[in-house]
């Protein structure tokens, strides 16, 4: 006896100090590895949030200040181009009214030539031009006439009628023409250079009639690029240039994008925004595979936009600063954290060490383990070795308690047993007087002492609470067979069972109760033609009984909260202690949802429906 609970002790200690050994690896983990991740955090994560705060603060205001400057910045670009291009209207008109430009142009225009050439014009034109160097040429078109200025177009053919219709329809207006690679001749050389051209058409000064004919002024793109280069920053990765109305690069320091589609070198045609019609605005975007800060504006001159563009990475150089600055701190804190930490955690450990090696002795059987406790650690240490101890303590109570109740429960056991021999000797008994009615002849008598033995037997069963369906029944056929010994009016008993629903398992005496509740009240006045069904079925999930009577049924209606099928009709009833008793066990043993219902009408007979779950 000993040697038993001496083993149900080991496995309890055994499960108790795997229980402490995890909580010890646990505690391990927590004290010296979870210390360091909660002091990184503690450090961490305020100076990452003050970094990243300080870091976003700093950023939108520089991009506040930057996008201010930049406007500033691009409205006098603007307004120095506009001063400008207002000059250059200024000499264009100044030509078209002197009287002696206008008197040989009208010369001129008699002639029956497709080119004409005039030295005296040309030395004219020489004297306004030489004002200024930005100017290259000025030409004069009609519509079937070239007359040369300062230099010869070489590309006349691809250019005149464009030049002259489109500032004929004009009429008096300024025509403003995109950047091109104008091809130039006169006594020297031939030569090329990049131009925009300004037009307009000429008018007679002195009766203000249509002569016919436009005048053309060309102009270097080298202006326009040498005011662009004063808006550029060299701290900065900056670009500025200007576009037409068709998003058409006219002027930029790069001489390759010139004549270009501006939406080339934006990605998600992001460039679009600057041709919506807006005349000033700033955005971010993806430009030449970099983010940008785009600010643009319009022209007042014409509808010619200025464009300047701020690589983002070159605004933050100094936030980048902090940024590392604040990694450097980081850095520090964590390794001053790890250290911290890792002391902290040495100094709780050898008290945890002593701790697991009282449990290994715990382990192995020694319940007089006792930690040695340091009364002046008041700490959550101090506090585990207290509760260890007294955790052991207990535990040693709880061993002689369970010896105790091992003790106990072996004298319940022996008295179990010579109880046994209560329905063994009965069954016997039974036996004995079942022989003894046969030697004398009374077979009634030997049938119902056999009947009763085998009754009693199924009804204690062996200890448990279901029994085989089949052997329901049977404990059914032994009281109809002993309650048709004991009458002279027979009753009939119908089964009517499924074959596949006799090995499955039952609540034992549920089926008797009800057949005797049947026998007794329902065919107390009425013996003759008493039949009773009993059908089992399986429905789903659930096995179904159903015990049909035709007896008087019940003379009172006494509700019963059972279940109650969908298929019966409403106004279950129910009268005796042995029908509560079967309800009462149904629901025990199989749960709430099953039970029994009964619908009866007096006079009709007696349905109960007994509701069970699939037991095998």
């Amino acid at each position: 006896m000993r040697l038993g609970l001496s083993l149900f002790v080991s496995k309890q200690v055994e499960m108790i100090t795997m229980r402490l050994g995890k909580g010890w690896r646990y505690l391990r983990t927590s004290i010296k590895y979870k210390w360091i991740l909660l002091l990184m955090a503690m450090t961490l994560i305020p100076l990452f949030i003050l970094g990243l705060v300080s870091y976003s603060i700093s950023k939108d205001a520089i991009d506040k200040k930057v996008a201010e400057s930049s406007k500033q910045l691009i409205r006098q670009t603007g307004e120095n181009i506009d001063i400008r291009f207002s000059g250059y209207k200024d000499m264009l008109m100044q030509v078209i009214t002197n009287t002696e430009v206008m008197s040989l142009l009208d010369k001129l225009q008699q002639r029956d030539e497709s080119i004409v050439e005039h030295l005296t014009l040309t030395t004219k034109l020489a004297y306004f031009t030489a004002v200024s160097p930005e100017f290259k040429s000025i030409s004069f078109i009609t519509d079937a006439q070239y007359i040369k200025g300062i230099f010869r177009w070489e590309d006349l053919e691809a250019h005149q009628a464009d030049f002259y219709e489109r500032t004929m329809a004009e009429r008096n207006s300024y025509v403003w023409f995109p950047t091109r690679l104008g091809q130039y001749s006169d006594t020297a050389d031939n030569h090329e250079e990049l131009v925009f051209s300004l037009a307009k058409q000429v008018f007679n000064i002195y009766d203000g009639r249509q002569m016919g004919m436009v005048v053309v002024l060309d102009i270097r793109e080298e202006m326009l690029s040498d005011i662009l280069s004063k808006n550029t920053d060299s701290e900065l990765s900056t670009e500025s240039f200007v576009i037409d109305q068709n998003g058409i690069i006219l002027s930029h320091a790069d001489k390759s994008m010139l004549m270009t589609p501006m939406n080339l070198y934006f990605q998600n045609d992001t460039g679009a925004a600057i041709q919506d019609g807006v005349k000033e605005g700033s955005f971010v975007a993806r430009y030449k595979g970099k983010e940008v800060m785009v600010n643009y504006q319009q022209l007042k001159s014409n509808d010619w936009k200025v464009v300047h563009i701020i690589e983002r990475s070159s605004l933050y150089k100094d936030s980048n600063q902090v940024i590392k600055v604040i990694a450097m701190i980081m850095i520090l804190c964590v390794l001053f954290s790890i250290i911290t930490a890792y002391a902290m955690a040495s100094s709780v450990s050898k008290p945890l060490k002593e701790m697991v090696k009282a449990m290994k002795q715990v382990h192995l059987g020694n319940l007089a383990t006792r930690i040695r406790i340091n009364e002046d650690r008041s700490d959550e240490i101090g506090s585990l070795q207290y509760h260890f101890n007294d955790m052991v303590g207990r535990i040693e109570e709880l061993v002689e308690a369970v010896y105790v109740e091992q003790n106990n429960k072996r004298i319940a056991e022996v008295k179990a047993l010579e109880a046994q021999i209560n329905p063994h000797f009965l069954y016997n008994t039974l036996d004995a007087i079942k022989w003894t009615a046969l030697f004398q002849k009374a077979n009634n008598t030997a049938e119902m002492a056999r009947l009763l033995s085998r009754l009693l037997h199924i009804s204690i069963g062996k200890g448990s609470d279901t029994v085989l369906v089949q052997e329901e029944l049977e404990h059914v056929e032994c009281y109809m067979g002993i309650q048709n010994l004991r009458t002279t009016t027979p009753i009939k008993v119908n089964y009517e069972i499924e074959d596949k629903v006799k090995m499955y398992r039952t609540p034992k005496v549920i089926l008797q109760p009800i057949v005797e509740n049947a026998v007794l009240h329902g065919f107390a006045d009425q013996p003759q033609g008493a039949v009773i069904t009993i059908r089992c079925r399986q429905e789903g999930n659930r096995l179904l009984f159903e015990i049909i009577d035709n007896g008087l049924g019940f003379e009172d209606e006494v509700h019963f909260g059972g279940l109650v099928p969908d298929d019966l009709p409403k106004g279950a009833f129910f009268l005796g202690v042995g029908l509560a008793n079967v309800a009462e066990r149904i629901k025990l043993i199989c749960g709430e949802e099953y039970g029994l219902s009964i619908n009866s009408k007096p006079g009709k007979g007696t349905v109960v429906v007994i509701t069970l779950p699939i037991l095998e």
